[in-house]
């Protein structure tokens, strides 16, 4: 997958998890990797929280009401 995209995204992710395996190989290829920062609390953010300490590019956002 992470040969068909300039860029690559994870949003959410176990530590332990294919879109990790994904954004690895992106970085071994030269493409960009963003994540999405999660609750530090749960499972499915420890990947992309990884990543971001790690040096991913971060994404924030924020949703106004």
């Amino acid at each position: 997958m992470s040969g068909l995209t300039e860029k690559t995204i994870v949003v959410e992710a176990e530590e332990k998890s294919g879109s990790l395996v994904t954004a690895n190989y992106a970085l071994e290829q030269g493409r960009d990797v963003y994540a999405i920062p999660g609750d530090i609390t749960l499972k499915t953010s420890m990947g992309t929280n990884k990543l971001i300490q790690e040096g991913a590019k971060t994404i924030l956002f924020y949703k106004e009401n």
